[in-house]
């Protein structure tokens, strides 16, 4: 998994950026100046595990950004670490009420700071899936089998996707939308199953869930490599 690092002051960021890489479950950490260029990666694809954003940048700051991703519904659910060397109450609370999952002061003191980032991914990993073994639990299902079913439902949505053109009617895509999210919702895909929800009550003029269907299959393809 990514992280994004969106901060104007390149000393600044070296020390998240190393601190950042030494996550487990990090795999490369994304540098940006400000928010437009970090706004431009999202919109390309880009899905980070989390994203650490300063609070004061030229073209697009800290704050624009978040509300931005947080008004995208399939953007909303990225976990968003905000920071400043301002550490008043007012910066602080500017940033919870755009959606903030957290707040760190520079400069940063490494123990100080790898709490609170623990804390936002674990938050966020709480928000977007069940944790595999309650699942399992649940299920009365090993491992194996949990990875197996994913699959299938992964190959289900694709399936799907590539398919929404030839579907005779609105119903049959409604119906289709209807059976993956309550799998979703089975399998503890828990950001899956809002975004296939997003998808249903949407206008069928509306991309017809291909946008929705399309992170899904991001967001299951990240939580099965995880899995195995």
């Amino acid at each position: 998994m990514k992280a994004l690092l969106v901060d104007d002051d390149e000393i600044s960021r070296l020390p998240l950026a190393a601190l950042l890489n030494r996550l487990p479950g990090i795999t490369e950490v994304v540098e940006v100046e400000d928010g437009e260029q970090a706004w431009t990666l999202l919109q390309e694809g880009l899905r980070p595990a989390l994203c650490c954003c300063d609070l004061f940048m030229p073209r697009l700051d800290g704050i624009g950004l978040l509300q931005r991703t947080r008004e995208d519904p399939l953007l909303a659910g990225i976990p968003f670490l905000m920071m400043s060397s301002a550490a008043d109450r007012e910066s602080v609370t500017r940033a919870v009420s755009a959606g903030a999952s957290g707040f760190i002061v520079k400069p940063y003191a490494p123990n100080a700071v790898l709490p609170t980032i623990e804390r936002v991914r674990r938050d966020g990993r709480s928000r977007q899936v069940e944790p595999a073994a309650r699942v399992r639990q649940r299920l009365g299902v090993t491992q194996d089998q949990l990875v197996q079913m994913t699959r299938r439902w992964h190959a289900d949505a694709t399936t799907l996707l590539d398919g929404i053109d030839a579907l005779e009617s609105e119903g049959q895509r409604l119906s289709s939308l209807r059976r993956l999210h309550s799998a979703g919702v089975t399998l503890g895909q828990w950001r899956c199953a809002e975004l296939l929800k997003i998808a249903i009550d949407a206008p069928a003029d509306a991309g017809g869930g291909r946008a929705q269907l399309r992170e899904v299959l991001l967001l299951a393809d990240a939580w099965l490599a995880g899995a195995v």
